[in-house]
């Protein structure tokens, strides 16, 4: 019997194993991997009120909905971005643009580890 040395039928079988896995599903758990990450490094950036009210740190979560996923504020919502842009009475302080920036290179890594571990195989 002759032995197939071309690498096709290798081939085959990674292709036909990628072709089972859901790409959504892969990639909204990295998407949230990622949110989670970036939540963990934000809490301890966000201001505090002086005020005795909830603090948005209180307040900020990671939601997966449809085919998005968010990190979002509360009852603050409204409220953080005078925090982070400033105001004409309040300097910016670009708590969220910051810790993003700061933190950029290894939420794209998160966000792609599952990708391309599954490509690899």
């Amino acid at each position: 019997m002759p032995s197939n040395r071309n690498g096709f039928s290798e081939i085959s079988d990674y292709l036909g194993n990628l072709s089972r896995v859901d790409p959504k599903k892969i990639s909204l758990e990295s998407l949230e991997d990622a949110a989670n990450f970036y939540l963990k490094q934000l809490l301890p950036n966000i201001p505090k009120s002086l005020l005795k009210k909830k603090h948005m740190n209180e307040q900020i979560k990671v939601v997966v909905e449809n085919d998005q996923v968010k990190v979002q504020f509360e009852e603050t919502a409204f409220y953080w971005r005078f925090a982070e842009n400033g105001t004409t009475k309040q300097r910016a302080q670009h708590f969220a643009s910051g810790t993003y920036e700061q933190n950029k290179e290894k939420i794209e890594e998160i966000m792609t580890r599952k990708i391309l571990s599954l490509w690899r195989g």
